[in-house]
Protein backbone atom coordinates (compact mmCIF):
# COMPACT_ATOMS: atom_id res chain seq x y z
CA UNK A 1 0.00 0.00 0.00
CA UNK A 2 2.98 2.31 0.13
CA UNK A 3 2.62 5.13 -2.40
CA UNK A 4 5.10 7.68 -1.06
CA UNK A 5 7.57 9.06 -1.71
CA UNK A 6 6.89 7.84 -5.23
CA UNK A 7 3.30 9.10 -5.35
CA UNK A 8 4.42 12.41 -3.94
CA UNK A 9 7.00 12.72 -6.71
CA UNK A 10 4.43 11.75 -9.28
CA UNK A 11 1.95 14.28 -7.97
CA UNK A 12 4.39 17.15 -7.65
CA UNK A 13 5.86 16.50 -11.08
CA UNK A 14 2.43 17.10 -12.56
CA UNK A 15 2.18 20.61 -11.18
CA UNK A 16 5.39 21.65 -12.87
CA UNK A 17 4.78 19.88 -16.17
CA UNK A 18 2.96 22.96 -17.43
CA UNK A 19 3.36 22.04 -21.05
CA UNK A 20 1.70 18.66 -21.02
CA UNK A 21 -1.74 17.73 -22.33
CA UNK A 22 -4.74 19.01 -20.38
CA UNK A 23 -6.22 15.68 -19.46
CA UNK A 24 -2.96 14.64 -17.89
CA UNK A 25 -2.82 17.81 -15.78
CA UNK A 26 -6.13 17.11 -14.03
CA UNK A 27 -5.45 13.43 -13.43
CA UNK A 28 -1.99 13.93 -11.97
CA UNK A 29 -2.88 17.03 -9.99
CA UNK A 30 -5.28 15.06 -7.85
CA UNK A 31 -2.21 13.65 -6.06
CA UNK A 32 -0.38 16.89 -5.31
CA UNK A 33 -0.05 18.94 -2.14
CA UNK A 34 -0.68 23.34 -0.26
CA UNK A 35 0.41 25.65 2.55
CA UNK A 36 -2.46 26.22 4.97
CA UNK A 37 -6.12 25.27 4.39
CA UNK A 38 -7.59 28.61 5.47
CA UNK A 39 -4.89 30.67 3.75
CA UNK A 40 -5.23 28.76 0.49
CA UNK A 41 -9.03 28.91 0.55
CA UNK A 42 -8.79 32.72 0.48
CA UNK A 43 -7.46 32.43 -3.10
CA UNK A 44 -10.24 30.11 -4.28
CA UNK A 45 -13.03 32.02 -6.11
CA UNK A 46 -16.34 32.20 -4.27
CA UNK A 47 -18.23 30.49 -7.11
CA UNK A 48 -16.06 27.36 -6.94
CA UNK A 49 -18.26 24.28 -6.80
CA UNK A 50 -15.92 22.41 -4.47
CA UNK A 51 -12.29 22.30 -3.39
CA UNK A 52 -9.65 19.92 -2.09
CA UNK A 53 -6.50 20.47 -0.06
CA UNK A 54 -3.63 17.98 -0.32
CA UNK A 55 -0.51 17.87 1.84
CA UNK A 56 2.70 17.02 -0.04
CA UNK A 57 5.06 16.69 2.90
CA UNK A 58 7.25 13.79 1.82
CA UNK A 59 8.01 12.82 5.42
CA UNK A 60 4.32 12.36 6.24
CA UNK A 61 3.55 10.35 3.12
CA UNK A 62 6.65 8.20 3.59
CA UNK A 63 5.08 6.70 6.72
CA UNK A 64 2.91 4.64 4.38
CA UNK A 65 6.07 2.78 3.38
CA UNK A 66 5.57 0.74 6.56
CA UNK A 67 2.48 -0.91 5.08
CA UNK A 68 1.61 -3.23 2.24
CA UNK A 69 2.90 -6.37 0.61
CA UNK A 70 6.06 -6.07 -1.50
CA UNK A 71 3.92 -6.93 -4.51
CA UNK A 72 1.47 -4.10 -3.82
CA UNK A 73 4.32 -1.64 -3.31
CA UNK A 74 6.00 -2.78 -6.51
CA UNK A 75 2.76 -2.52 -8.52
CA UNK A 76 2.15 1.05 -7.38
CA UNK A 77 5.80 1.97 -7.91
CA UNK A 78 5.72 0.64 -11.49
CA UNK A 79 2.59 2.60 -12.34
CA UNK A 80 3.96 5.78 -10.83
CA UNK A 81 7.35 5.38 -12.51
CA UNK A 82 5.82 4.80 -15.94
CA UNK A 83 3.53 7.82 -15.71
CA UNK A 84 6.19 10.07 -14.24
CA UNK A 85 8.69 9.08 -16.93
CA UNK A 86 6.10 9.87 -19.58
CA UNK A 87 5.38 13.34 -18.22
CA UNK A 88 8.93 14.33 -17.32
CA UNK A 89 10.18 13.18 -20.71
CA UNK A 90 8.10 15.93 -22.29
CA UNK A 91 9.59 18.68 -20.12
CA UNK A 92 13.15 17.52 -19.42
CA UNK A 93 12.47 18.07 -15.72
CA UNK A 94 14.22 16.40 -12.85
CA UNK A 95 12.14 15.98 -9.73
CA UNK A 96 14.80 16.38 -7.05
CA UNK A 97 16.57 19.36 -8.60
CA UNK A 98 13.69 21.17 -10.35
CA UNK A 99 10.56 20.52 -8.32
CA UNK A 100 11.04 19.19 -4.81
CA UNK A 101 12.89 22.26 -3.47
CA UNK A 102 10.02 24.70 -3.99
CA UNK A 103 6.61 23.01 -4.27
CA UNK A 104 4.46 23.05 -1.14
CA UNK A 105 0.92 21.87 -0.49
CA UNK A 106 -1.77 22.29 -3.14
CA UNK A 107 -5.40 23.34 -3.21
CA UNK A 108 -7.57 22.17 -6.09
CA UNK A 109 -10.76 24.07 -6.93
CA UNK A 110 -13.43 23.32 -9.50
CA UNK A 111 -14.50 26.68 -10.95
CA UNK A 112 -17.47 27.09 -13.33
CA UNK A 113 -16.48 27.96 -16.88
CA UNK A 114 -16.70 31.59 -17.91
CA UNK A 115 -19.75 32.53 -19.96
CA UNK A 116 -17.43 34.06 -22.54
CA UNK A 117 -15.59 30.79 -23.13
CA UNK A 118 -16.72 27.49 -24.59
CA UNK A 119 -17.57 25.21 -21.70
CA UNK A 120 -16.69 21.54 -22.00
CA UNK A 121 -18.09 18.49 -20.26
CA UNK A 122 -14.65 17.77 -18.82
CA UNK A 123 -13.60 18.76 -15.32
CA UNK A 124 -10.14 19.53 -16.71
CA UNK A 125 -11.26 22.83 -18.18
CA UNK A 126 -12.63 23.97 -14.81
CA UNK A 127 -9.77 22.87 -12.58
CA UNK A 128 -7.76 25.52 -10.76
CA UNK A 129 -4.58 24.54 -8.88
CA UNK A 130 -3.19 26.76 -6.15
CA UNK A 131 0.33 25.55 -5.42
CA UNK A 132 2.09 26.76 -2.31
CA UNK A 133 5.61 28.01 -2.98
CA UNK A 134 7.84 27.12 -0.07
CA UNK A 135 11.05 28.47 -1.66
CA UNK A 136 10.43 31.54 -3.88
CA UNK A 137 14.01 31.67 -5.20
CA UNK A 138 13.99 28.05 -6.34
CA UNK A 139 10.56 28.60 -7.91
CA UNK A 140 11.94 31.60 -9.82
CA UNK A 141 14.93 29.57 -10.95
CA UNK A 142 12.66 26.81 -12.17
CA UNK A 143 10.48 29.28 -14.12
CA UNK A 144 13.60 30.81 -15.66
CA UNK A 145 14.84 27.44 -16.87
CA UNK A 146 11.41 26.47 -18.17
CA UNK A 147 11.37 29.48 -20.51
CA UNK A 148 14.36 28.10 -22.40
CA UNK A 149 12.73 24.79 -23.28
CA UNK A 150 12.42 24.91 -27.06
CA UNK A 151 9.35 22.69 -27.32
CA UNK A 152 7.23 25.14 -25.29
CA UNK A 153 5.84 28.46 -26.50
CA UNK A 154 5.51 31.11 -23.78
CA UNK A 155 3.17 34.10 -24.12
CA UNK A 156 2.77 36.73 -21.39
CA UNK A 157 0.10 39.34 -20.68
CA UNK A 158 -0.86 41.60 -17.81
CA UNK A 159 -4.05 41.19 -15.81
CA UNK A 160 -4.69 43.84 -13.15
CA UNK A 161 -0.99 44.24 -12.47
CA UNK A 162 -0.23 40.51 -12.38
CA UNK A 163 1.78 38.78 -15.09
CA UNK A 164 -0.08 35.78 -16.52
CA UNK A 165 1.80 33.28 -18.67
CA UNK A 166 0.24 31.15 -21.36
CA UNK A 167 2.34 28.04 -21.92
CA UNK A 168 1.60 26.28 -25.20
CA UNK A 169 2.83 22.68 -25.54
CA UNK A 170 3.47 20.96 -28.88
CA UNK A 171 0.28 18.98 -28.31
CA UNK A 172 -2.75 19.42 -26.10
CA UNK A 173 -4.32 22.48 -24.48
CA UNK A 174 -2.55 25.58 -23.28
CA UNK A 175 -1.84 26.13 -19.60
CA UNK A 176 -2.26 29.50 -17.88
CA UNK A 177 -0.28 30.33 -14.77
CA UNK A 178 0.46 33.29 -12.52
CA UNK A 179 2.19 33.85 -9.19
CA UNK A 180 0.41 35.78 -6.42
CA UNK A 181 1.44 35.99 -2.76
CA UNK A 182 3.83 33.02 -2.95
CA UNK A 183 1.21 30.87 -4.63
CA UNK A 184 1.33 29.51 -8.15
CA UNK A 185 -2.06 29.58 -9.90
CA UNK A 186 -2.49 27.04 -12.71
CA UNK A 187 -5.44 26.25 -14.96
CA UNK A 188 -6.32 25.34 -18.51
CA UNK A 189 -8.83 28.19 -18.44
CA UNK A 190 -7.59 31.74 -18.51
CA UNK A 191 -10.78 32.82 -16.75
CA UNK A 192 -10.07 30.56 -13.75
CA UNK A 193 -6.65 32.15 -13.19
CA UNK A 194 -8.13 35.62 -13.59
CA UNK A 195 -10.89 34.80 -11.10
CA UNK A 196 -8.26 33.70 -8.57
CA UNK A 197 -6.35 36.97 -9.09
CA UNK A 198 -9.58 38.90 -8.55
CA UNK A 199 -10.17 36.94 -5.34
CA UNK A 200 -6.81 37.96 -3.88
CA UNK A 201 -7.73 41.65 -4.24
CA UNK A 202 -11.24 41.40 -2.81
CA UNK A 203 -12.99 40.24 0.34
CA UNK A 204 -14.91 37.61 -1.59
CA UNK A 205 -13.55 34.05 -1.62
CA UNK A 206 -14.53 30.41 -1.22
CA UNK A 207 -14.74 31.05 2.54
CA UNK A 208 -17.72 33.32 1.88
CA UNK A 209 -19.64 30.47 0.24
CA UNK A 210 -22.43 29.13 2.42
CA UNK A 211 -20.94 26.58 4.84
CA UNK A 212 -17.42 26.66 3.39
CA UNK A 213 -15.57 28.39 6.24
CA UNK A 214 -16.96 25.93 8.79
CA UNK A 215 -15.77 23.01 6.67
CA UNK A 216 -12.27 24.41 6.25
CA UNK A 217 -11.94 25.16 9.97
CA UNK A 218 -13.17 21.69 10.95
CA UNK A 219 -10.73 20.04 8.55
CA UNK A 220 -7.85 20.93 10.84
CA UNK A 221 -9.26 18.74 13.64
CA UNK A 222 -8.04 15.44 12.16
CA UNK A 223 -4.47 14.72 13.23
CA UNK A 224 -1.96 13.72 10.55
CA UNK A 225 -4.41 14.58 7.77
CA UNK A 226 -3.12 14.31 4.21
CA UNK A 227 -6.21 15.16 2.16
CA UNK A 228 -9.32 17.31 2.70
CA UNK A 229 -12.26 17.54 0.30
CA UNK A 230 -14.76 20.38 0.76
CA UNK A 231 -18.26 20.27 -0.70
CA UNK A 232 -20.30 23.17 0.69
CA UNK A 233 -23.80 23.99 -0.51
CA UNK A 234 -24.28 20.33 -1.41
CA UNK A 235 -27.75 20.55 -2.94
CA UNK A 236 -26.80 23.48 -5.15
CA UNK A 237 -23.63 21.74 -6.32
CA UNK A 238 -24.93 18.28 -7.14
CA UNK A 239 -27.07 19.33 -10.11
CA UNK A 240 -24.37 21.25 -12.02
CA UNK A 241 -21.75 18.65 -11.13
CA UNK A 242 -23.94 15.86 -12.50
CA UNK A 243 -23.90 17.61 -15.86
CA UNK A 244 -20.09 17.65 -15.86
CA UNK A 245 -19.41 14.18 -14.50
CA UNK A 246 -19.98 10.90 -16.28
CA UNK A 247 -22.92 8.75 -15.19
CA UNK A 248 -20.57 6.45 -13.27
CA UNK A 249 -19.15 9.34 -11.25
CA UNK A 250 -22.37 11.30 -10.63
CA UNK A 251 -23.07 12.38 -7.07
CA UNK A 252 -26.15 11.11 -5.22
CA UNK A 253 -28.85 13.68 -4.62
CA UNK A 254 -29.97 13.46 -0.98
CA UNK A 255 -32.56 15.86 0.38
CA UNK A 256 -31.50 17.50 3.61
CA UNK A 257 -27.72 17.37 3.09
CA UNK A 258 -26.23 20.85 3.32
CA UNK A 259 -22.46 20.26 3.14
CA UNK A 260 -19.86 17.50 3.25
CA UNK A 261 -16.26 17.43 4.46
CA UNK A 262 -14.03 14.43 3.75
CA UNK A 263 -10.66 14.16 5.48
CA UNK A 264 -8.14 11.35 5.18
CA UNK A 265 -5.02 10.88 7.24
CA UNK A 266 -2.52 8.50 8.72
CA UNK A 267 -3.25 6.24 11.68
CA UNK A 268 -0.91 3.91 13.58
CA UNK A 269 -2.81 0.99 12.04
CA UNK A 270 -2.96 2.45 8.52
CA UNK A 271 -5.37 5.10 7.20
CA UNK A 272 -8.38 6.85 8.72
CA UNK A 273 -11.11 8.60 6.72
CA UNK A 274 -13.68 10.93 8.26
CA UNK A 275 -16.88 12.40 6.78
CA UNK A 276 -18.65 15.34 8.41
CA UNK A 277 -22.11 15.91 6.97
CA UNK A 278 -24.17 18.98 7.84
CA UNK A 279 -27.89 18.24 7.46
CA UNK A 280 -31.29 19.84 7.74
CA UNK A 281 -32.83 18.24 10.87
CA UNK A 282 -36.30 18.69 9.36
CA UNK A 283 -35.39 16.41 6.43
CA UNK A 284 -33.07 13.97 8.20
CA UNK A 285 -34.21 13.41 11.80
CA UNK A 286 -31.73 12.45 14.49
CA UNK A 287 -32.01 9.00 16.09
CA UNK A 288 -30.53 7.89 19.43
CA UNK A 289 -27.40 5.69 19.41
CA UNK A 290 -27.77 1.91 19.26
CA UNK A 291 -26.95 -0.28 22.24
CA UNK A 292 -24.80 -2.61 20.08
CA UNK A 293 -25.98 -5.50 22.26
CA UNK A 294 -27.03 -7.20 19.05
CA UNK A 295 -23.33 -7.76 18.34
CA UNK A 296 -23.39 -10.43 21.06
CA UNK A 297 -25.74 -12.44 18.85
CA UNK A 298 -23.02 -12.90 16.22
CA UNK A 299 -20.17 -15.36 16.78
CA UNK A 300 -16.48 -14.45 16.80
CA UNK A 301 -16.18 -16.17 13.38
CA UNK A 302 -18.13 -13.32 11.78
CA UNK A 303 -16.04 -11.92 8.92
CA UNK A 304 -18.32 -9.07 7.82
CA UNK A 305 -21.06 -7.18 9.62
CA UNK A 306 -23.30 -4.14 9.30
CA UNK A 307 -25.53 -3.18 12.20
CA UNK A 308 -27.70 -0.25 13.14
CA UNK A 309 -31.35 0.49 13.74
CA UNK A 310 -34.46 1.95 12.17
CA UNK A 311 -34.64 0.17 8.80
CA UNK A 312 -38.37 0.88 8.77
CA UNK A 313 -37.83 4.58 9.49
CA UNK A 314 -35.15 4.79 6.77
CA UNK A 315 -37.53 3.22 4.26
CA UNK A 316 -40.25 5.71 5.22
CA UNK A 317 -37.76 8.58 4.78
CA UNK A 318 -36.85 7.36 1.30
CA UNK A 319 -40.51 7.08 0.39
CA UNK A 320 -41.04 10.66 1.52
CA UNK A 321 -38.01 11.94 -0.40
CA UNK A 322 -39.14 10.14 -3.55
CA UNK A 323 -42.06 12.54 -3.88
CA UNK A 324 -39.60 15.20 -5.06
CA UNK A 325 -37.18 12.87 -6.89
CA UNK A 326 -38.61 10.98 -9.90
CA UNK A 327 -35.44 8.89 -10.28
CA UNK A 328 -35.85 7.64 -6.69
CA UNK A 329 -39.47 6.76 -7.38
CA UNK A 330 -38.29 4.41 -10.13
CA UNK A 331 -35.96 2.59 -7.72
CA UNK A 332 -38.66 2.19 -5.08
CA UNK A 333 -41.14 0.96 -7.69
CA UNK A 334 -38.68 -1.73 -8.80
CA UNK A 335 -38.23 -2.87 -5.17
CA UNK A 336 -41.99 -3.01 -4.62
CA UNK A 337 -42.50 -5.03 -7.80
CA UNK A 338 -39.75 -7.47 -6.83
CA UNK A 339 -41.41 -8.28 -3.49
CA UNK A 340 -44.91 -8.20 -4.98
CA UNK A 341 -43.81 -11.00 -7.34
CA UNK A 342 -43.61 -13.29 -4.28
CA UNK A 343 -46.79 -11.89 -2.69
CA UNK A 344 -45.14 -9.55 -0.17
CA UNK A 345 -46.17 -5.95 0.53
CA UNK A 346 -42.80 -4.25 0.99
CA UNK A 347 -44.16 -1.29 2.99
CA UNK A 348 -46.27 -3.25 5.47
CA UNK A 349 -45.01 -6.83 5.56
CA UNK A 350 -41.28 -6.32 4.98
CA UNK A 351 -40.15 -2.98 6.39
CA UNK A 352 -43.20 -2.06 8.44
CA UNK A 353 -42.19 -4.07 11.53
CA UNK A 354 -38.42 -3.38 11.38
CA UNK A 355 -38.42 -0.66 14.05
CA UNK A 356 -35.55 -1.86 16.28
CA UNK A 357 -31.88 -2.66 15.93
CA UNK A 358 -30.64 -5.00 13.22
CA UNK A 359 -27.47 -6.85 12.27
CA UNK A 360 -26.45 -8.40 8.94
CA UNK A 361 -23.38 -10.62 8.96
CA UNK A 362 -21.31 -13.11 6.98
CA UNK A 363 -19.88 -15.92 9.09
CA UNK A 364 -16.95 -18.15 8.24
CA UNK A 365 -17.91 -21.81 7.83
CA UNK A 366 -16.52 -24.72 5.85
CA UNK A 367 -19.21 -27.22 6.73
CA UNK A 368 -22.74 -27.93 5.60
CA UNK A 369 -24.53 -27.05 2.37
CA UNK A 370 -22.64 -23.75 1.93
CA UNK A 371 -19.28 -25.12 3.06
CA UNK A 372 -17.69 -24.80 -0.38
CA UNK A 373 -18.32 -21.06 -0.35
CA UNK A 374 -16.45 -20.75 2.94
CA UNK A 375 -19.15 -18.67 4.62
CA UNK A 376 -22.83 -18.39 5.43
CA UNK A 377 -25.00 -15.45 6.42
CA UNK A 378 -27.39 -14.30 9.10
CA UNK A 379 -29.65 -11.35 9.87
CA UNK A 380 -31.06 -10.46 13.29
CA UNK A 381 -33.92 -7.98 13.75
CA UNK A 382 -35.35 -6.50 16.92
CA UNK A 383 -39.01 -5.53 16.60
CA UNK A 384 -41.86 -4.26 18.74
CA UNK A 385 -44.41 -5.86 16.38
CA UNK A 386 -43.83 -9.60 16.64
CA UNK A 387 -47.21 -10.57 15.08
CA UNK A 388 -46.35 -8.68 11.88
CA UNK A 389 -42.94 -10.36 11.76
CA UNK A 390 -44.56 -13.77 12.31
CA UNK A 391 -46.94 -13.11 9.40
CA UNK A 392 -43.97 -12.33 7.17
CA UNK A 393 -42.25 -15.58 8.24
CA UNK A 394 -45.34 -17.59 7.31
CA UNK A 395 -45.29 -16.05 3.85
CA UNK A 396 -41.56 -16.72 3.66
CA UNK A 397 -42.14 -20.41 4.34
CA UNK A 398 -44.87 -20.43 1.68
CA UNK A 399 -42.39 -19.01 -0.79
CA UNK A 400 -40.01 -21.82 0.10
CA UNK A 401 -42.64 -24.45 -0.57
CA UNK A 402 -44.08 -23.00 -3.75
CA UNK A 403 -41.34 -20.98 -5.45
CA UNK A 404 -38.02 -22.76 -4.78
CA UNK A 405 -37.42 -24.94 -7.90
CA UNK A 406 -36.09 -28.03 -6.06
CA UNK A 407 -37.36 -30.39 -3.35
CA UNK A 408 -37.50 -28.68 0.02
CA UNK A 409 -38.60 -29.94 3.42
CA UNK A 410 -39.62 -27.37 6.05
CA UNK A 411 -39.62 -28.69 9.62
CA UNK A 412 -39.14 -27.41 13.15
CA UNK A 413 -36.38 -28.46 15.53
CA UNK A 414 -35.02 -27.28 18.86
CA UNK A 415 -31.51 -25.82 19.02
CA UNK A 416 -30.38 -25.24 22.62
CA UNK A 417 -33.87 -24.28 23.68
CA UNK A 418 -34.63 -22.17 20.61
CA UNK A 419 -37.35 -23.33 18.21
CA UNK A 420 -36.04 -23.10 14.66
CA UNK A 421 -37.90 -23.70 11.40
CA UNK A 422 -35.45 -25.10 8.86
CA UNK A 423 -35.52 -25.39 5.10
CA UNK A 424 -33.74 -28.65 4.28
CA UNK A 425 -32.66 -30.09 0.97
CA UNK A 426 -32.88 -33.90 1.21
CA UNK A 427 -29.49 -35.60 1.67
CA UNK A 428 -27.67 -32.23 1.62
CA UNK A 429 -28.61 -30.34 4.75
CA UNK A 430 -30.22 -27.11 5.89
CA UNK A 431 -30.37 -24.19 3.47
CA UNK A 432 -32.10 -21.67 5.77
CA UNK A 433 -33.48 -21.43 9.26
CA UNK A 434 -35.38 -18.82 11.27
CA UNK A 435 -36.48 -18.44 14.85
CA UNK A 436 -36.76 -16.11 17.86
CA UNK A 437 -33.75 -15.59 20.12
CA UNK A 438 -36.02 -13.84 22.63
CA UNK A 439 -39.44 -12.21 22.60
CA UNK A 440 -38.45 -9.44 20.19
CA UNK A 441 -35.29 -10.70 18.40
CA UNK A 442 -35.82 -12.58 15.15
CA UNK A 443 -33.01 -14.29 13.26
CA UNK A 444 -32.78 -15.72 9.76
CA UNK A 445 -29.65 -17.77 9.02
CA UNK A 446 -28.34 -19.30 5.80
CA UNK A 447 -26.55 -22.64 6.22
CA UNK A 448 -26.92 -25.30 8.94
CA UNK A 449 -23.73 -24.44 10.86
CA UNK A 450 -24.73 -20.76 10.85
CA UNK A 451 -28.04 -21.62 12.52
CA UNK A 452 -26.10 -23.33 15.31
CA UNK A 453 -23.62 -20.44 15.58
CA UNK A 454 -26.36 -17.79 15.92
CA UNK A 455 -28.44 -19.85 18.36
CA UNK A 456 -25.51 -20.73 20.63
CA UNK A 457 -22.36 -18.69 19.87
CA UNK A 458 -19.33 -20.02 21.75
CA UNK A 459 -17.91 -16.50 21.86
CA UNK A 460 -19.35 -13.28 20.47
CA UNK A 461 -18.05 -10.93 17.80
CA UNK A 462 -17.28 -8.30 20.43
CA UNK A 463 -14.76 -10.73 21.93
CA UNK A 464 -12.92 -11.10 18.62
CA UNK A 465 -9.42 -9.51 18.75
CA UNK A 466 -9.78 -8.24 15.18
CA UNK A 467 -13.10 -6.55 15.93
CA UNK A 468 -11.67 -5.00 19.09
CA UNK A 469 -8.65 -3.79 17.11
CA UNK A 470 -10.85 -1.96 14.60
CA UNK A 471 -13.70 -0.83 16.82
CA UNK A 472 -11.49 0.29 19.69
CA UNK A 473 -10.48 3.56 18.05
CA UNK A 474 -13.91 4.37 16.56
CA UNK A 475 -16.56 6.55 18.18
CA UNK A 476 -18.71 4.90 20.81
CA UNK A 477 -21.64 5.33 21.48
CA UNK A 478 -22.56 5.27 17.82
CA UNK A 479 -25.28 4.34 15.34
CA UNK A 480 -23.80 1.02 14.26
CA UNK A 481 -20.66 -0.54 12.84
CA UNK A 482 -19.32 -1.60 9.49
CA UNK A 483 -16.83 -4.42 10.06
CA UNK A 484 -14.79 -6.34 7.48
CA UNK A 485 -12.15 -8.90 8.44
CA UNK A 486 -10.25 -8.57 5.18
CA UNK A 487 -7.78 -11.35 5.88
CA UNK A 488 -10.67 -13.83 6.16
CA UNK A 489 -12.59 -12.23 3.29
CA UNK A 490 -9.52 -12.35 1.04
CA UNK A 491 -9.20 -16.05 1.79
CA UNK A 492 -12.78 -16.51 0.57
CA UNK A 493 -12.15 -14.30 -2.47
CA UNK A 494 -9.16 -16.45 -3.38
CA UNK A 495 -11.52 -19.45 -3.57
CA UNK A 496 -14.59 -17.95 -5.23
CA UNK A 497 -13.00 -16.90 -8.56
CA UNK A 498 -11.55 -20.41 -8.94
CA UNK A 499 -15.01 -21.90 -8.41
CA UNK A 500 -16.47 -19.46 -10.96
CA UNK A 501 -13.71 -19.96 -13.48
CA UNK A 502 -12.27 -16.46 -12.95
CA UNK A 503 -8.75 -15.63 -11.85
CA UNK A 504 -7.82 -12.43 -10.04
CA UNK A 505 -4.67 -10.63 -11.13
CA UNK A 506 -1.59 -10.83 -8.86
CA UNK A 507 -1.75 -7.04 -8.40
CA UNK A 508 -5.34 -7.23 -7.15
CA UNK A 509 -4.49 -10.02 -4.73
CA UNK A 510 -1.46 -8.09 -3.45
CA UNK A 511 -3.65 -5.07 -2.70
CA UNK A 512 -6.24 -7.23 -0.94
CA UNK A 513 -3.54 -9.01 1.04
CA UNK A 514 -2.26 -5.64 2.24
CA UNK A 515 -5.47 -4.89 4.19
CA UNK A 516 -6.03 -6.54 7.58
CA UNK A 517 -9.47 -5.14 8.19
CA UNK A 518 -11.89 -2.24 7.68
CA UNK A 519 -13.99 -0.70 10.41
CA UNK A 520 -16.49 2.11 10.23
CA UNK A 521 -19.15 3.80 12.32
CA UNK A 522 -21.22 6.96 12.52
CA UNK A 523 -22.60 9.22 15.21
CA UNK A 524 -24.41 12.53 15.61
CA UNK A 525 -22.02 15.15 16.97
CA UNK A 526 -24.81 17.74 17.13
CA UNK A 527 -28.44 18.14 16.12
CA UNK A 528 -27.34 19.05 12.58
CA UNK A 529 -24.03 17.22 12.05
CA UNK A 530 -23.40 13.52 11.44
CA UNK A 531 -19.84 12.18 11.59
CA UNK A 532 -18.79 8.97 9.83
CA UNK A 533 -15.39 7.33 10.31
CA UNK A 534 -13.60 4.55 8.50
CA UNK A 535 -10.37 2.89 9.63
CA UNK A 536 -8.32 0.87 7.16
CA UNK A 537 -6.03 -1.43 9.12
CA UNK A 538 -3.07 -2.27 6.88
CA UNK A 539 -0.56 -5.05 7.24
CA UNK A 540 2.94 -3.96 8.20
CA UNK A 541 5.42 -4.86 5.49
CA UNK A 542 7.79 -6.42 8.02
CA UNK A 543 4.97 -8.70 9.23
CA UNK A 544 4.30 -10.12 5.78
CA UNK A 545 6.32 -13.29 5.05
CA UNK A 546 8.33 -13.17 1.84
CA UNK A 547 7.69 -15.84 -0.74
Amino acid sequence: MSAKPNVNRWAIAVVAALGMAGGYLYWRSSWVGGSNPLESAKVVPQDALMAAYVVTDEHQWSKLDEFGTPGAQAAIARTVADLEANFLAQTNLDYKTDLQPWIGNVTLAWVPSSATEVATTSLNSDLLLIVGIKNPFRAWWFARNLRFQSQLTLNKFNYKGVTVSQIVPPQGMSIYQATVNNKLLISQQRSAVEKAIDTTTSESSFLMKNGAQELVEQSTELDNALVHFYLPDYSQTVAPMSNRLSDRASLPQVDGVKSVLLSAGLHPQGMRVRFLTEVDPQSIPQYPPVSNQLLNRFPAETIALVNGHGIGQSWSTLVGQSQAQPELQGVLLAIRQMFAAVNLDVDREVFGWMDGEFGLGLISSHEGLLGQLGFGGAVVFETSDRPAAEAMLQKLDAIGRNVIPFPLAIAQRNVSGINVREWKIPLQGALLGHGWLDDNSLFIAFGGPIIEAIATPASSLQESPRFQELAGSLSNPNHGYLYLDMEQITSVINTLPFMMGVKLSPETLDLLNSVRGIGGTGTWTSATQFQSEMLFSLRKTREIPTQ
